[in-house]
């Protein structure tokens, strides 16, 4: 068959081109027949001369759309009417896993699925008579191997110049890859769908009131349904301005918010915030809230979780209050048996067994004001009268006073430089330097000296009751201060006491706005404290 240099490959309605000089067909422009050239005036041998012209051109025409169609990037195919293979480029034989020549000797129908030969074939007959000028289809080839191939099949009809069909033209595209892409993007859809689904359930069934807040321009909050039912449905952050309070009564503004912090790059762990509702009752939350970022680390939004903690604060000032007022029942006898104990011990008779009695009133003395104290502390109900205080002279007097206590132990008093005076409560400084002081007696090594150190630093007077011993391991420092907390050594050593000295100290100090920390190395632990000066 003879190829014009006007088919395109692949282009399913161009025609078989004829080329040949003494075409009448209509279809290339007017064309002379050879009689009419012969009755022109031409030089002899002209007929020749555009013969081998026009078989040149012929020739140069069929070597083009050889190359074109064995060159092509897709497989290509010339199809009988019949669906014999009379032609196909080397990607088509790639595609199907068949050569050239046993492809020859074969038909569409045979490397094409079974499930697909159908459609394939109805499609086919309706191009032959002219219903449709061409068709794309997906469908599948099997390959010699017994592999399947997913592949786009384009096909056009060739027809002669009465119309009719000559034979199919196919381009077929090997979309495997694509096909893959495609099965691998709805996995990870199906995948991301059902993650969404089961984050989606956790938090809207999640136990806690969860709140996201999304910031791209605009800012959108999304509640589980315990927040909505907690916030009243609230559609801002805005809304919520004079609804939290901090457990002592100071409201929390917009930008204190702990979700507003997290949105500054703050991880919030735990923030006890008091939330009234519409209906005028509150609950105490205990507030976490942490960032969210984008791929890029990008901060663009925050979630915050709360977990209501209102009936264990109920029980914590059932307990409160029952320890207040169980001590106080208890002063009264306690300080019967003092007061009886210390007339004992004046008589020489029974003086060595009063004084037993009367050192373990006292110790019991102790303890129930350190519960009193505590009950205060944690009820913010610890009153401060606050008057000038010469602390140098504080300190001294605390000394003294507390001889007893630290008998076996030479205690010097360093003052540096000029202290200005403090407004703070001298009964419970002198109470936080009791306490100190006794504490490096119990556990310092017998016969060492106690060392404190008062100096100004700049808007602040710094105490330091330095001792030494065993000293304290690294993990408990950070613990020291918390209630109920006593040491390894000082469970081990049966040292009285209930672990609340240092508590009740830092929540001393820190009610006078100061701070208080421990320190320990090569055998010395030192206690500070500082205060802030007026």
């Amino acid at each position: 068959m003879v190829w014009a240099e006007g088919m395109e490959a692949g282009g399913g309605e161009d025609e078989v081109a004829c080329v040949a000089p003494s075409c009448r067909c209509g279809r290339h422009g007017a064309r002379a027949a050879p009689g009419e050239l012969m009755g022109r005036a031409a030089p002899e041998g002209s007929d020749v001369t555009q013969r081998n012209q026009a078989e040149h051109a012929l020739r140069e025409s069929e070597e083009r759309f050889r190359l074109t169609f064995e060159n092509a990037p897709i497989g290509m195919a010339i199809v009988a009417l019949d669906g014999r293979f009379l032609r196909v480029n080397h990607v088509f034989c790639e595609i199907v896993g068949y050569a050239a020549e046993e492809l020859s000797t074969l038909r569409f129908q045979d490397v094409t699925h079974p499930d697909d030969v159908g459609a394939d074939v109805s499609l086919v007959e309706q191009l032959r008579r002219g219903e449709i000028p061409r068709y794309r289809l997906a469908k599948r080839y099997v390959r010699k191997n017994g592999t399947i191939i997913p592949v786009i099949l384009h096909t056009s009809v060739v027809r002669g110049e009465e119309g009719e069909p000559i034979h199919y033209i196919a381009q077929v595209e090997d979309v495997t890859a694509r096909k893959q892409a495609e099965e691998e993007r709805e996995r990870l859809l199906a995948q991301l769908d059902a993650e969404r689904r089961t984050l989606q359930t956790i938090f809207d069934s999640a136990p806690v009131p969860l709140l996201l807040i999304e910031r791209n321009g605009s800012e959108r909050m999304i509640g589980n349904p315990r927040a909505i039912e907690l916030t009243g449905g609230a559609a801002t952050r805005d809304e919520y301005v004079g609804r939290l309070r901090r457990p002592d009564g100071t409201p929390v503004g917009l930008d204190e918010m702990p979700s507003s912090r997290a949105m500054r790059g703050e991880t919030i762990p735990g923030e006890e915030i008091v939330i009234h509702r519409a209906d005028g009752s509150f609950r105490t939350f205990l507030i976490a809230a942490a960032p969210l970022r984008d791929g890029g680390g990008t901060i663009n939004g925050a979630v915050v979780a709360g977990e209501d903690i209102s009936p264990l604060k109920e029980l914590e000032r059932m307990r409160e209050e029952w320890t207040s007022v169980i001590a106080h029942e208890l002063r009264q006898p306690i300080s019967a048996i003092v007061f009886k104990a210390s007339m004992l011990a004046k008589q020489p008779q029974c003086g060595d067994s009063a004084r037993h009695i009367l050192a373990s009133a006292m110790q019991l003395s102790r303890m129930i004001s350190d519960l009193l104290d505590v009950s205060r502390l944690e009820s913010r109900r610890l009153e401060l009268s606050r008057v000038e205080v010469d602390l140098p002279a504080l300190v001294r007097a605390a000394v003294e006073r507390t001889a007893d206590a630290t008998s076996g132990h030479p205690v010097d008093v360093d003052v540096h430089g000029g202290v200005p005076p403090l407004l703070a409560d001298p009964g419970r400084l002198e109470q936080v330097l009791t306490n100190l002081l006794s504490n490096a007696a119990k556990y310092g090594a017998p016969e060492t000296p106690i060392r404190i150190a008062v100096e100004r630093r700049g808007g602040e007077v710094l105490v330091a009751v330095e001792n030494e011993g065993k000293g304290i391991a690294p993990e408990e420092l950070q613990r020291l201060f918390s209630r109920y907390y006593r040491t390894r050594d000082a469970k081990a050593g049966g040292a009285a006491g209930l672990g609340l000295g240092l508590y009740i100290v830092r929540g001393i100090v820190e009610a006078h706005g100061g701070r208080v920390w421990a320190e320990s190395a090569h055998g010395r632990t030192t206690f500070q404290l500082a205060l802030p000066l007026p």
